[in-house]
Protein backbone atom coordinates (compact mmCIF):
# COMPACT_ATOMS: atom_id res chain seq x y z
CA UNK A 1 0.00 0.00 0.00
CA UNK A 2 1.62 3.20 -1.33
CA UNK A 3 1.76 6.07 1.45
CA UNK A 4 0.61 9.50 0.57
CA UNK A 5 2.81 12.30 -1.52
CA UNK A 6 2.43 14.19 1.78
CA UNK A 7 3.81 11.70 3.70
CA UNK A 8 6.37 10.86 1.83
CA UNK A 9 7.54 14.32 1.91
CA UNK A 10 7.24 14.66 5.40
CA UNK A 11 9.88 11.77 5.86
CA UNK A 12 12.09 13.00 2.92
CA UNK A 13 12.41 15.98 4.66
CA UNK A 14 12.25 14.37 8.71
CA UNK A 15 15.48 12.32 6.64
CA UNK A 16 17.10 15.67 5.26
CA UNK A 17 16.57 17.29 8.71
CA UNK A 18 18.02 14.41 10.61
CA UNK A 19 21.11 14.13 8.45
CA UNK A 20 21.72 17.97 8.68
CA UNK A 21 21.54 17.71 12.60
CA UNK A 22 24.02 14.85 12.24
CA UNK A 23 26.41 16.70 10.69
CA UNK A 24 26.27 20.03 13.03
CA UNK A 25 26.91 18.07 16.13
CA UNK A 26 29.54 15.65 14.73
CA UNK A 27 32.93 16.46 16.16
CA UNK A 28 35.96 15.20 18.01
CA UNK A 29 34.99 13.43 20.82
CA UNK A 30 36.73 15.41 23.54
CA UNK A 31 34.49 18.45 22.27
CA UNK A 32 32.34 18.28 24.79
CA UNK A 33 33.57 16.24 26.94
CA UNK A 34 36.22 18.37 28.52
CA UNK A 35 34.09 21.51 28.37
CA UNK A 36 33.56 23.24 31.85
CA UNK A 37 30.23 24.24 30.71
CA UNK A 38 26.73 21.93 30.39
CA UNK A 39 26.32 21.56 26.50
CA UNK A 40 23.41 19.40 25.17
CA UNK A 41 21.84 19.19 21.86
CA UNK A 42 17.55 18.82 21.09
CA UNK A 43 16.27 17.97 17.12
CA UNK A 44 13.07 19.91 16.06
CA UNK A 45 11.14 17.84 18.26
CA UNK A 46 13.18 18.65 21.54
CA UNK A 47 14.35 14.90 22.12
CA UNK A 48 18.02 14.84 23.66
CA UNK A 49 20.55 13.95 20.62
CA UNK A 50 23.50 14.67 22.55
CA UNK A 51 24.71 16.06 26.18
CA UNK A 52 28.08 16.05 27.92
CA UNK A 53 29.41 14.89 31.10
CA UNK A 54 28.88 18.36 33.12
CA UNK A 55 25.79 18.66 32.09
CA UNK A 56 24.47 15.28 33.38
CA UNK A 57 26.34 16.20 37.04
CA UNK A 58 24.26 19.40 36.65
CA UNK A 59 21.17 17.79 36.13
CA UNK A 60 22.06 14.72 38.64
CA UNK A 61 21.56 12.35 36.29
CA UNK A 62 22.04 10.68 32.19
CA UNK A 63 19.13 10.56 30.64
CA UNK A 64 18.53 8.13 27.50
CA UNK A 65 19.15 9.38 23.95
CA UNK A 66 15.44 10.51 22.03
CA UNK A 67 13.65 9.09 25.13
CA UNK A 68 10.51 10.87 24.06
CA UNK A 69 9.73 11.55 27.57
CA UNK A 70 12.38 13.23 28.40
CA UNK A 71 12.03 16.36 25.96
CA UNK A 72 13.56 19.94 25.93
CA UNK A 73 15.79 19.20 28.99
CA UNK A 74 17.59 16.37 31.25
CA UNK A 75 17.00 18.32 34.41
CA UNK A 76 14.70 16.80 36.72
CA UNK A 77 12.89 19.50 37.56
CA UNK A 78 13.26 23.54 37.11
CA UNK A 79 12.37 26.58 38.38
CA UNK A 80 12.30 29.84 37.61
CA UNK A 81 14.06 32.82 39.95
CA UNK A 82 10.76 33.19 42.16
CA UNK A 83 10.47 29.40 42.83
CA UNK A 84 8.03 28.41 40.47
CA UNK A 85 8.11 25.37 38.42
CA UNK A 86 9.04 25.72 34.68
CA UNK A 87 7.42 23.05 32.65
CA UNK A 88 9.25 21.51 29.96
CA UNK A 89 7.26 23.51 26.92
CA UNK A 90 8.12 26.62 28.61
CA UNK A 91 11.48 25.58 28.76
CA UNK A 92 14.14 27.88 27.11
CA UNK A 93 14.89 25.37 24.80
CA UNK A 94 11.52 24.83 23.74
CA UNK A 95 10.90 28.90 23.32
CA UNK A 96 13.63 28.43 20.94
CA UNK A 97 12.61 25.57 18.83
CA UNK A 98 9.15 27.42 18.38
CA UNK A 99 10.75 30.63 17.41
CA UNK A 100 14.49 30.14 16.12
CA UNK A 101 14.76 33.13 18.06
CA UNK A 102 17.97 32.57 20.60
CA UNK A 103 17.96 32.70 24.11
CA UNK A 104 20.39 34.59 26.42
CA UNK A 105 21.13 34.54 30.29
CA UNK A 106 18.41 32.68 30.93
CA UNK A 107 18.48 31.83 34.79
CA UNK A 108 16.81 28.63 36.17
CA UNK A 109 17.14 26.37 39.39
CA UNK A 110 17.66 22.93 38.75
CA UNK A 111 16.42 20.11 41.65
CA UNK A 112 18.28 17.07 40.87
CA UNK A 113 16.47 13.92 41.80
CA UNK A 114 18.68 13.68 45.33
CA UNK A 115 16.74 17.24 46.27
CA UNK A 116 20.17 19.28 45.83
CA UNK A 117 20.02 22.71 43.61
CA UNK A 118 21.99 24.45 41.18
CA UNK A 119 21.36 28.02 39.70
CA UNK A 120 22.55 27.76 36.02
CA UNK A 121 22.34 30.30 33.27
CA UNK A 122 21.57 28.87 30.20
CA UNK A 123 22.27 30.44 26.34
CA UNK A 124 20.16 28.24 23.92
CA UNK A 125 21.17 29.21 19.92
CA UNK A 126 18.51 27.58 17.37
CA UNK A 127 20.55 25.07 14.54
CA UNK A 128 19.78 25.73 11.20
CA UNK A 129 20.81 23.18 8.00
CA UNK A 130 22.43 24.33 4.63
CA UNK A 131 18.79 25.34 3.58
CA UNK A 132 18.15 27.84 6.82
CA UNK A 133 15.27 24.89 7.64
CA UNK A 134 15.80 25.09 11.85
CA UNK A 135 16.80 21.72 12.80
CA UNK A 136 17.44 21.59 16.15
CA UNK A 137 19.07 23.76 19.10
CA UNK A 138 22.15 23.68 21.12
CA UNK A 139 22.02 25.09 25.13
CA UNK A 140 24.98 25.91 26.60
CA UNK A 141 24.95 26.59 30.68
CA UNK A 142 26.86 26.92 33.71
CA UNK A 143 26.57 26.99 37.15
CA UNK A 144 26.56 30.35 38.99
CA UNK A 145 24.87 29.14 42.21
CA UNK A 146 27.72 30.63 44.07
CA UNK A 147 27.43 34.03 42.10
CA UNK A 148 23.84 34.13 43.13
CA UNK A 149 24.83 33.40 47.02
CA UNK A 150 26.95 35.91 46.67
CA UNK A 151 24.20 38.27 45.58
CA UNK A 152 21.95 37.37 48.00
CA UNK A 153 24.71 37.92 50.62
CA UNK A 154 25.24 41.52 49.47
CA UNK A 155 21.68 42.11 49.75
CA UNK A 156 21.38 40.83 52.54
CA UNK A 157 24.61 42.82 54.11
CA UNK A 158 22.96 46.09 52.39
CA UNK A 159 19.79 45.34 54.75
CA UNK A 160 21.63 45.40 57.99
CA UNK A 161 23.61 47.88 56.92
CA UNK A 162 21.05 49.93 56.78
CA UNK A 163 19.53 49.02 59.84
CA UNK A 164 23.01 49.86 62.04
CA UNK A 165 22.54 53.51 60.25
CA UNK A 166 19.34 53.86 61.18
CA UNK A 167 19.85 52.64 64.91
CA UNK A 168 23.25 54.72 65.36
CA UNK A 169 24.87 56.23 62.58
CA UNK A 170 22.51 57.89 60.78
CA UNK A 171 22.66 61.86 60.74
CA UNK A 172 20.01 63.60 62.50
CA UNK A 173 18.51 66.73 62.95
CA UNK A 174 16.02 68.49 64.49
CA UNK A 175 14.28 72.12 63.81
CA UNK A 176 11.60 74.42 64.91
CA UNK A 177 8.32 74.78 63.31
CA UNK A 178 9.48 77.98 61.19
CA UNK A 179 12.64 75.85 60.04
CA UNK A 180 15.35 76.78 62.10
CA UNK A 181 17.99 74.00 62.87
CA UNK A 182 17.90 73.39 65.88
CA UNK A 183 19.97 70.33 66.89
CA UNK A 184 22.51 67.78 65.05
CA UNK A 185 24.00 64.89 65.51
CA UNK A 186 28.05 64.16 64.91
CA UNK A 187 26.89 62.14 62.13
CA UNK A 188 25.22 64.43 60.53
CA UNK A 189 28.25 67.12 60.76
CA UNK A 190 30.43 64.06 59.07
CA UNK A 191 27.70 63.50 56.45
CA UNK A 192 27.86 67.48 56.21
CA UNK A 193 31.21 67.90 56.10
CA UNK A 194 31.42 71.09 58.28
CA UNK A 195 29.08 72.04 61.39
CA UNK A 196 26.64 75.10 60.87
CA UNK A 197 25.69 77.28 63.38
CA UNK A 198 22.76 76.46 65.52
CA UNK A 199 19.69 78.68 65.09
CA UNK A 200 21.14 80.24 61.60
CA UNK A 201 20.50 78.02 59.17
CA UNK A 202 16.80 77.03 57.96
CA UNK A 203 15.36 73.46 57.09
CA UNK A 204 18.90 71.62 56.58
CA UNK A 205 22.44 71.64 57.80
CA UNK A 206 24.10 70.92 54.15
CA UNK A 207 26.25 73.36 52.29
CA UNK A 208 24.24 72.89 49.22
CA UNK A 209 21.72 70.60 47.50
CA UNK A 210 21.54 69.04 44.74
CA UNK A 211 18.83 66.89 42.97
CA UNK A 212 20.39 63.24 41.44
CA UNK A 213 20.65 64.96 38.07
CA UNK A 214 22.76 67.82 38.98
CA UNK A 215 20.05 70.51 39.58
CA UNK A 216 20.38 72.91 42.20
CA UNK A 217 17.73 72.75 44.97
CA UNK A 218 17.35 75.78 47.21
CA UNK A 219 16.92 75.27 50.73
CA UNK A 220 13.14 76.30 51.15
CA UNK A 221 12.37 73.90 48.57
CA UNK A 222 14.77 70.98 50.44
CA UNK A 223 12.19 67.44 51.88
CA UNK A 224 12.20 68.99 55.40
CA UNK A 225 11.11 72.17 54.35
CA UNK A 226 8.27 70.47 52.25
CA UNK A 227 7.37 68.29 54.98
CA UNK A 228 7.21 71.46 57.62
CA UNK A 229 4.99 73.47 55.14
CA UNK A 230 2.73 70.45 54.15
CA UNK A 231 2.49 68.81 57.77
CA UNK A 232 3.60 65.46 56.54
CA UNK A 233 5.87 62.85 57.04
CA UNK A 234 8.33 62.02 53.57
CA UNK A 235 9.95 59.41 52.45
CA UNK A 236 13.08 61.29 50.06
CA UNK A 237 12.92 62.03 47.79
CA UNK A 238 16.74 61.18 46.98
CA UNK A 239 19.16 64.08 46.72
CA UNK A 240 22.83 64.93 47.04
CA UNK A 241 24.67 66.75 49.38
CA UNK A 242 27.40 69.06 48.77
CA UNK A 243 30.04 69.66 51.21
CA UNK A 244 32.53 73.29 51.62
CA UNK A 245 35.50 71.00 49.98
CA UNK A 246 33.19 70.50 47.22
CA UNK A 247 32.74 66.73 47.84
CA UNK A 248 29.20 65.21 47.35
CA UNK A 249 27.30 62.67 49.35
CA UNK A 250 24.09 60.80 47.72
CA UNK A 251 21.32 60.42 50.83
CA UNK A 252 17.79 59.79 51.21
CA UNK A 253 16.06 61.86 53.79
CA UNK A 254 13.17 60.97 56.25
CA UNK A 255 11.49 64.39 57.15
CA UNK A 256 8.96 64.21 59.84
CA UNK A 257 6.62 67.39 61.78
CA UNK A 258 6.61 67.16 65.22
CA UNK A 259 3.36 68.40 66.60
CA UNK A 260 2.86 69.62 70.57
CA UNK A 261 -0.19 67.87 72.70
CA UNK A 262 -2.69 70.72 71.20
CA UNK A 263 -1.66 68.94 67.80
CA UNK A 264 -0.17 72.83 67.04
CA UNK A 265 3.18 72.28 64.89
CA UNK A 266 5.98 72.80 66.80
CA UNK A 267 9.16 71.66 64.66
CA UNK A 268 10.48 68.80 62.81
CA UNK A 269 13.07 65.73 62.79
CA UNK A 270 15.21 64.33 59.89
CA UNK A 271 17.36 61.25 59.40
CA UNK A 272 19.58 61.60 56.72
CA UNK A 273 20.72 57.80 55.57
CA UNK A 274 24.19 57.85 53.53
CA UNK A 275 23.91 56.05 50.39
CA UNK A 276 27.00 55.96 49.45
CA UNK A 277 28.11 52.67 50.09
CA UNK A 278 24.67 51.64 48.80
CA UNK A 279 25.05 53.01 45.07
CA UNK A 280 29.14 51.58 45.13
CA UNK A 281 27.63 47.86 46.05
CA UNK A 282 24.70 48.58 43.46
CA UNK A 283 27.87 49.51 40.83
CA UNK A 284 29.76 46.57 41.83
CA UNK A 285 27.16 43.65 41.98
CA UNK A 286 26.01 44.95 38.24
CA UNK A 287 29.95 45.08 37.24
CA UNK A 288 30.36 41.41 38.91
CA UNK A 289 27.23 40.54 36.40
CA UNK A 290 28.40 42.14 33.35
CA UNK A 291 31.83 40.69 34.07
CA UNK A 292 30.87 36.90 34.43
CA UNK A 293 28.48 37.43 30.92
CA UNK A 294 31.57 38.80 29.46
CA UNK A 295 33.81 35.93 30.12
CA UNK A 296 31.47 33.54 29.66
CA UNK A 297 31.17 34.56 25.89
CA UNK A 298 34.40 35.29 25.44
CA UNK A 299 35.20 31.47 26.58
CA UNK A 300 32.62 30.06 24.27
CA UNK A 301 33.89 32.03 21.29
CA UNK A 302 37.21 30.86 22.13
CA UNK A 303 36.00 27.31 22.19
CA UNK A 304 34.25 28.03 19.16
CA UNK A 305 36.69 29.51 17.19
CA UNK A 306 39.65 26.69 18.41
CA UNK A 307 36.71 24.01 17.47
CA UNK A 308 35.93 25.54 13.95
CA UNK A 309 39.90 25.86 13.28
CA UNK A 310 40.08 22.35 14.07
CA UNK A 311 37.70 20.80 12.54
CA UNK A 312 39.09 22.52 9.51
CA UNK A 313 42.09 21.75 9.80
CA UNK A 314 41.85 18.21 10.41
CA UNK A 315 45.43 17.35 12.93
CA UNK A 316 42.88 16.35 15.88
CA UNK A 317 44.68 18.74 18.14
CA UNK A 318 41.33 20.01 20.00
CA UNK A 319 41.93 18.54 23.31
CA UNK A 320 44.73 19.49 23.58
CA UNK A 321 44.25 23.68 22.53
CA UNK A 322 41.31 23.07 24.82
CA UNK A 323 43.40 21.93 27.92
CA UNK A 324 46.37 24.94 27.38
CA UNK A 325 43.67 27.41 27.39
CA UNK A 326 41.86 25.71 30.46
CA UNK A 327 45.65 25.75 32.51
CA UNK A 328 46.07 29.71 31.23
CA UNK A 329 42.18 30.11 32.84
CA UNK A 330 43.14 28.31 35.91
CA UNK A 331 46.33 30.60 36.27
CA UNK A 332 44.40 33.51 35.90
CA UNK A 333 41.43 32.49 38.00
CA UNK A 334 44.64 32.44 40.79
CA UNK A 335 45.15 35.82 40.54
CA UNK A 336 41.61 37.46 40.39
CA UNK A 337 42.14 37.48 36.65
CA UNK A 338 44.00 40.17 37.32
CA UNK A 339 47.38 38.97 35.44
CA UNK A 340 49.43 35.95 34.80
CA UNK A 341 53.04 35.12 35.12
CA UNK A 342 54.43 34.71 31.91
CA UNK A 343 57.49 32.20 33.80
CA UNK A 344 54.32 29.98 34.74
CA UNK A 345 52.54 29.68 31.41
CA UNK A 346 55.55 28.73 29.66
CA UNK A 347 56.74 26.33 31.95
CA UNK A 348 53.16 24.78 32.49
CA UNK A 349 53.22 24.94 28.29
CA UNK A 350 56.14 22.03 28.42
CA UNK A 351 55.20 20.21 31.47
CA UNK A 352 52.61 17.64 29.51
CA UNK A 353 55.10 16.37 26.95
CA UNK A 354 55.78 13.21 26.77
CA UNK A 355 58.96 11.23 27.88
CA UNK A 356 62.17 13.28 28.04
CA UNK A 357 61.60 16.20 26.21
CA UNK A 358 60.96 18.05 29.12
CA UNK A 359 65.02 17.88 29.45
CA UNK A 360 65.32 19.30 26.10
CA UNK A 361 63.94 22.35 26.94
CA UNK A 362 65.78 25.74 28.38
CA UNK A 363 63.43 28.05 29.90
CA UNK A 364 64.53 31.56 30.62
CA UNK A 365 63.00 35.02 31.29
CA UNK A 366 62.09 37.56 33.95
CA UNK A 367 58.87 36.96 36.26
CA UNK A 368 56.44 39.19 33.69
CA UNK A 369 52.91 39.92 34.95
CA UNK A 370 50.84 40.11 31.53
CA UNK A 371 46.99 41.14 30.87
CA UNK A 372 44.32 38.07 30.57
CA UNK A 373 44.45 39.17 26.78
CA UNK A 374 48.15 38.92 26.47
CA UNK A 375 48.26 35.74 28.88
CA UNK A 376 45.56 34.17 26.81
CA UNK A 377 47.08 34.44 23.55
CA UNK A 378 51.05 33.92 24.79
CA UNK A 379 49.46 30.45 25.74
CA UNK A 380 47.71 29.44 22.75
CA UNK A 381 50.81 30.06 20.53
CA UNK A 382 53.83 28.62 22.91
CA UNK A 383 51.86 25.61 22.83
CA UNK A 384 50.96 25.87 19.43
CA UNK A 385 54.46 25.80 18.93
CA UNK A 386 55.84 23.01 21.21
CA UNK A 387 53.05 20.50 19.81
CA UNK A 388 54.61 21.57 16.14
CA UNK A 389 58.45 20.52 17.98
CA UNK A 390 57.43 17.55 19.35
CA UNK A 391 55.40 16.40 16.36
CA UNK A 392 57.82 17.65 13.29
CA UNK A 393 60.71 19.94 15.14
CA UNK A 394 63.64 19.60 17.62
CA UNK A 395 61.98 17.51 20.19
CA UNK A 396 61.17 14.91 17.64
CA UNK A 397 64.20 13.54 18.18
CA UNK A 398 66.60 12.62 20.85
CA UNK A 399 69.36 15.42 20.09
CA UNK A 400 67.11 18.26 19.52
CA UNK A 401 66.18 21.13 21.95
CA UNK A 402 64.45 24.44 22.51
CA UNK A 403 65.47 27.44 23.67
CA UNK A 404 62.76 29.74 24.93
CA UNK A 405 63.75 33.35 26.18
CA UNK A 406 62.59 36.84 27.17
CA UNK A 407 63.55 39.99 28.39
CA UNK A 408 61.29 43.39 28.12
CA UNK A 409 62.67 46.78 26.69
CA UNK A 410 61.13 50.53 26.51
CA UNK A 411 57.69 48.41 28.05
CA UNK A 412 57.97 45.97 25.29
CA UNK A 413 57.93 41.78 25.64
CA UNK A 414 60.93 40.59 23.01
CA UNK A 415 60.73 36.85 23.26
CA UNK A 416 62.94 34.28 21.22
CA UNK A 417 61.86 30.62 20.61
CA UNK A 418 65.30 28.55 18.91
CA UNK A 419 65.08 25.05 18.23
CA UNK A 420 68.17 23.53 17.50
CA UNK A 421 69.57 19.88 16.81
CA UNK A 422 66.97 18.47 15.40
CA UNK A 423 65.63 18.27 11.36
CA UNK A 424 65.88 21.11 8.76
CA UNK A 425 62.80 23.22 9.17
CA UNK A 426 60.98 23.43 5.99
CA UNK A 427 59.20 26.46 5.02
CA UNK A 428 55.23 24.19 4.86
CA UNK A 429 53.22 24.79 1.76
CA UNK A 430 50.28 25.78 3.44
CA UNK A 431 50.13 27.98 6.21
CA UNK A 432 48.81 25.82 9.39
CA UNK A 433 47.02 26.35 12.12
CA UNK A 434 49.62 27.76 14.23
CA UNK A 435 50.84 30.32 11.88
CA UNK A 436 47.82 31.53 11.48
CA UNK A 437 46.93 31.94 15.20
CA UNK A 438 50.39 33.60 15.38
CA UNK A 439 49.30 36.05 13.14
CA UNK A 440 46.01 36.42 14.81
CA UNK A 441 47.22 36.90 18.30
CA UNK A 442 50.37 38.63 18.11
CA UNK A 443 50.00 40.69 15.25
CA UNK A 444 46.15 41.28 15.16
CA UNK A 445 45.03 41.44 18.59
CA UNK A 446 47.97 42.29 20.36
CA UNK A 447 49.72 44.62 17.79
CA UNK A 448 52.78 43.06 18.28
CA UNK A 449 55.28 42.14 15.34
CA UNK A 450 55.95 38.08 15.05
CA UNK A 451 58.83 36.51 13.01
CA UNK A 452 59.28 33.20 11.95
CA UNK A 453 62.32 32.25 9.78
CA UNK A 454 62.77 28.42 8.87
CA UNK A 455 66.64 27.26 8.55
CA UNK A 456 68.70 23.93 8.11
CA UNK A 457 69.03 24.29 12.24
CA UNK A 458 65.21 24.24 12.66
CA UNK A 459 62.70 27.10 13.34
CA UNK A 460 63.46 30.33 14.87
CA UNK A 461 60.59 32.90 16.13
CA UNK A 462 60.91 35.72 17.44
CA UNK A 463 57.91 38.54 19.12
CA UNK A 464 57.58 41.52 19.89
CA UNK A 465 54.63 42.88 21.98
CA UNK A 466 53.85 45.96 23.19
CA UNK A 467 52.37 45.49 26.95
CA UNK A 468 49.55 47.94 29.17
CA UNK A 469 50.99 50.47 31.45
Amino acid sequence: MSQPADAGVAIHSAAVASLALERIVRSPASLVENLPIGIYTCDREGALVQYNRRAAELWGRAPALGDPVIRYCGAFTARDCKGNAVAAEDSPMARVLASGVPVRDCELRVERQDGTKVTILANVDPLFDEQGRLVGGVNCFQDISELVRMKDQMREGRRVARHVMEALPAAIYTTDAEGKLQYYNKAAERLWGFAPKIGEQFWCGSWKIYLPDGTFLPHDQCPMAVALKEKRALVGPEAVAERPDGTRVPFLPYPTPIFGSDGELVGGVNMLIDLSDQKHADAQQRGLIDELNHRVKNTLATIQSLAAQTLRGGDGEFEGRLLALSRVHDHLTRNAWEWADLSVIARATFAPLRGSANNHVRIDGPSVRLKPRVALAMGMVLHEMACNAMKYGALSTPAGAVTLSWRIEANKLHLDWREEGGPAAVVPKKRGFGTRLLERSIAHELGGRPAIAFLPTGVHCTMEIPLPE
